[in-house]
């Protein structure tokens, strides 16, 4: 997601609705502003948008786009929506035809997924609902009286709509561990009803061996991580091993971990439980760096690696420097998932200087934090 453009969401908002409102009806223009301003402007048929209120979305407020990230601001924004006629006039039964056009276009809107820069990557689709207007409520609005006249008008609301924080995230390195001994000996005990209590180590890359443990597991021929499955390579009393082939195209992050057993002609499958790969990152390359002045540069990241997500997984890149973050950007992938590119804008450009790179895909971190030399 182009996060950050996504200050200018409220502004592109207003433009992508007028767009489509005159795309989808008999209005020749869409202004945008007070209806009153509308009522002296160019002539009809056309519709005035009134963003009258901006509210935090209470459902979303303190969620994060990522975990260690600052929660951003997920907004509703209310608008009027007044039709005009050729005569500049909200009262007419013109007025009230093209009224009906606009209620129907946005009704068959509904959800919205743009594309422009500022919304293009809202991680929700754009949900348009019709608000109660009453009489009160537009006579408030129009602010009443002679020189400004109650105007029919419809309101509705578009949520939710992204603002992304500034704010580095709390990223931190990751902790190691040599994890648990292996066991030796193999046990078959024969009883039914496939059960899996938790995959050993929970947090894996490519090529790692795990060990799922439960009860009943005997005869296990595969595990399977969603829909792609791999073979048991061996069992133990109360848990199976499996190898992640190193070639595997799962992408980075949490996947549900299940037992495939055979029973009387049937496929069995167990309970899910939470298993979460990781992307290996092997090295970073800064490239195309431009000096910004007073020690700052633009410019972009290559991480190399693998499984460190396509073109469709969240990727996060952070520049971290004296245990803190000092700037986060967001990666592109692409399908062979080994590459990863992050582009610094001369916006907001990072001081020169030695960063260890941190790079989490779909919420997973990878271990490896390779050193890279911004200058």
């Amino acid at each position: 997601m182009p996060l950050s453009q996504s200050q200018l969401a409220i502004g592109a908002v207003g433009e992508l609705l007028g767009a489509q409102l005159q795309s989808r009806t008999s209005a020749t223009t869409v202004d945008v502003g007070r209806p009153q301003t509308a009522a002296t402007g160019s002539t009809g048929p056309k519709f005035n948008l009134f963003l009258y209120q901006v509210d935090l979305d209470p459902h979303l407020r303190n969620q994060p786009l990522d975990q260690g990230q600052q929660p951003p601001l997920w907004l509703v924004l209310r608008y009027l929506v007044t039709a005009f006629d050729t005569n500049r006039s909200s009262d007419s039964a013109d007025a009230h035809r093209l009224l009906g056009e606009g209620m129907r276009a946005l009704q068959e809107l509904n959800f919205l997924q743009p594309t422009v820069a500022e919304l293009a990557d809202n991680p929700q689709s754009l949900k348009i609902t019709f608000d109660e207007t009453d009489t009160e409520l537009i006579s408030r609005l129009m602010q009443g009286g002679q020189d400004d006249p109650y105007r029919l008008s419809v309101g509705f609301q578009v949520r939710p709509v992204l603002i992304a924080p500034g704010e580095p995230p709390s990223y931190a390195p990751l902790v190691r561990s040599v994890g648990q001994p292996e066991q030796e000996g193999v046990a078959v005990i024969p009883v039914l009803a496939p059960q899996a209590r938790g995959l050993d180590p929970l947090q894996f890359e490519a090529g790692d061996t795990l060990w799922l443990a439960g009860d009943w597991l005997d005869g296990a021929t595969e595990v399977c991580f969603g829909s792609t499955c791999f073979g048991v390579s061996a069992q133990q009393e109360g848990r199976i091993r499996i190898r992640v082939p190193a070639d595997t195209t799962l992408s980075p992050g949490s996947h549900t971990v299940a037992a495939v057993v055979p029973r009387d002609g049937h496929l069995i499958r167990s309970n899910a439980v939470l298993g979460v790969l990781r992307p290996r990152v092997t090295g970073a390359t800064p490239g195309g760096l431009t000096d910004e002045g007073g020690g700052l540069f633009s410019g972009t990241l290559t991480v190399q690696g693998d499984h460190l997500g396509n073109a469709d997984d969240d990727i996060y890149v952070a520049f971290c420097r004296g245990g803190e973050v000092s700037a986060m950007v967001e990666g592109a992938g692409v399908a062979d998932q080994q590459t990863v590119t992050a582009a610094v804008s001369p916006q907001r450009p990072l001081a020169a200087g030695r960063y260890r790179i941190i790079l989490r895909a779909n919420g997973a971190q990878a271990l490896n934090m390779p050193e890279v030399e911004w200058s």
